[in-house]
């Protein structure tokens, strides 16, 4: 009877080591999987700087990519409206909002969009949205009735508030770079590239010295 004591408790022992053994496989697997899954800061920068890259490839361009710590935020026409709206700041502790308009396929998007990036963060700017308006692409298709109910959308964003003496501006002629101070547009790029007094590099210095 007592060896076969000994044996119920060995096989038990074993059994219980078993088990182990499985849960700490079973973990392994599923800690490898999820280090395996693009994070949401990955696939950003991945749609991003594809984008560059491809963009590099086809024109013997070699424009810079976003690093890690990129503010650079893709955002929809609602979380665009949102950020505008959310940025009510006071006189003595204003809030900013910065937007740049256009596609990632465009030339001007692709080459400074790494600038972009680094002149905010050093300002300290915590996120520079992107709304990539693809549609301005495809304008083979601008007297369609979904792609004018879109320009319209955008209208009503980007041209609600239009700056003192300034037309609106031409959705379809991107990119643009908008800053709102308060919830109040207070620079948009298209008005000072449009009477040739600046550059892109001096779009971008001005934008962020707001």
């Amino acid at each position: 009877m007592a060896k076969a004591g000994r044996r119920n408790k060995t096989k038990f022992i074993l059994r219980k080591e078993l088990i182990i053994l499985v849960l700490v496989l079973i973990a392994m697997i599923v800690t490898t999987v999820c280090l395996s899954i693009p994070s949401a800061t990955e696939k950003r920068l991945e749609e991003f700087n594809t984008a560059i890259t491809e963009y590099n490839t086809a024109n013997s361009t070699s424009y810079s990519t976003l690093g890690e710590d990129s503010v650079i935020r893709k955002a929809s026409l609602k979380q665009v409206t949102k950020a505008i709206e959310d940025s009510k700041g006071t006189e003595e502790e204003p809030k900013y909002t910065y937007i740049l308009y256009g596609s990632l396929t465009n030339a001007t998007i692709c080459q400074y969009l790494s600038a972009i990036d680094t002149e905010a963060q050093n300002r300290e700017v915590k996120v520079v949205y992107l709304y990539s308006s693809e549609k301005v692409d495809k304008q083979e298709d601008k007297d369609d009735a979904d792609f004018l109910n879109e320009i319209d959308q955008d209208e009503k964003v980007f041209n609600s508030d239009v700056l003192e003496g300034i037309d609106a501006v031409d959705l379809l002629k991107t990119p643009a770079l908008y800053v709102y101070k308060n919830g109040e547009l207070i620079f948009n790029s298209v008005t000072v590239e449009e009477d040739g007094s600046y550059n892109w590099e001096l779009i971008i210095n001005k934008a962020f010295s707001k």
